[in-house]
C-alpha cells in the first residue's frame, strides 16, 4: 500500500500502533496528532474507529496474507517443497519483536470476532482467502503424487493455518522466539509424516549442498 496520501498515512500509522496495543486500545486521535494531521482529517476519512478497522483488514491485512502464500498460486508441481519452504521462511523470519506482537490476524480474530459482525465477516474473508490458496495447492499436490491421496484438502488447510496461529499464540505468551522455532519445527515434522509422499526437507538439504 502506498503511503503518499493523508488517508494512507493515517491508516498505516494506526495499523502499526494496533499491532502493538490491539484494536480496542488503539487511540487513532493520538496517532494522527503524532503525524501532524488534524482530528478533522481523521474523521473526514474515517467517521468511526470501526471504519479504520475495516480499512485495515481490507487494505493492509488481506493483501499481507495473500502475499504470504502467493508462491503456491497456480503451481502444478513442487507444491510439497513450496509449502515446506513457506513455513521455513515463517520460522526463519521470526524476530523477538514479532513474537511479542503475535500474529496480527489471530489477535484480531480473538479480539473483534465477538464484538462486531462486520469486522468478523472481514476477518473471515482473510481466513478463507488463505484456505482457498492452500486447498488448491494441496489438491494439485495430490494430483502430481507429492501429497498423500487420502488427505482432505480443506481440512488440512484449516489445520495448517490454525497450527501456525497456535505457534504464535503460545510463543507470545512465553515471550520466546525459541519456543516458536521449536513449535514450527514440530509442525514441519508433522506435515512430513502426515501430508507428504516424500520428505521435502531432504530436497531442501540437497539444494543447499548443491549451491554451496
Amino acid at each position: 500500500m502506498s503511503k503518499n496520501t493523508t488517508r494512507e498515512k493515517i491508516l498505516q500509522r494506526c495499523f502499526e500502533a494496533m499491532e502493538v496495543v490491539g484494536f480496542e486500545a488503539l487511540r487513532a486521535d493520538k496517532e494522527v496528532l503524532n503525524l501532524n494531521i488534524s482530528k478533522g482529517a481523521l474523521y473526514h476519512y474515517f467517521p468511526s474507529k470501526l471504519d479504520i478497522g475495516y480499512a485495515m483488514v481490507d487494505e493492509i491485512i488481506k493483501p499481507m496474507y495473500e502475499k504470504k502464500w502467493s508462491d503456491l498460486n497456480d503451481r502444478t508441481e513442487g507444491i510439497a517443497n513450496s509449502i515446506y519452504e513457506l513455513i521455513e521462511t515463517e520460522k526463519r523470519n521470526a524476530t523477538e519483536k514479532k513474537i511479542l506482537r503475535g500474529d496480527v490476524l489471530y489477535n484480531l480474530m480473538l479480539e473483534m470476532s465477538g464484538v462486531d459482525a462486520k469486522f468478523r465477516q472481514k476477518l473471515e474473508e482473510v481466513l478463507e482467502l488463505q484456505v482457498k490458496i492452500l486447498q488448491k495447492a494441496i489438491l494439485a499436490g495430490k494430483n502430481c503424487n507429492e501429497i498423500k491421496s487420502g488427505v482432505d484438502s480443506r481440512s488440512m488447510s484449516y489445520l495448517l493455518i490454525g497450527q501456525l496461529h497456535g505457534c504464535y499464540a503460545i510463543a507470545k505468551t512465553r515471550a520466546s522466539k525459541d519456543v516458536f522455532t521449536s513449535m514450527v519445527s514440530g509442525l514441519q515434522k508433522q506435515l512430513i509424516d502426515v501430508l507428504y509422499v516424500n520428505d521435502p526437507s531432504r530436497n531442501a538439504q540437497r539444494a543447499t549442498v548443491a549451491s554451496a
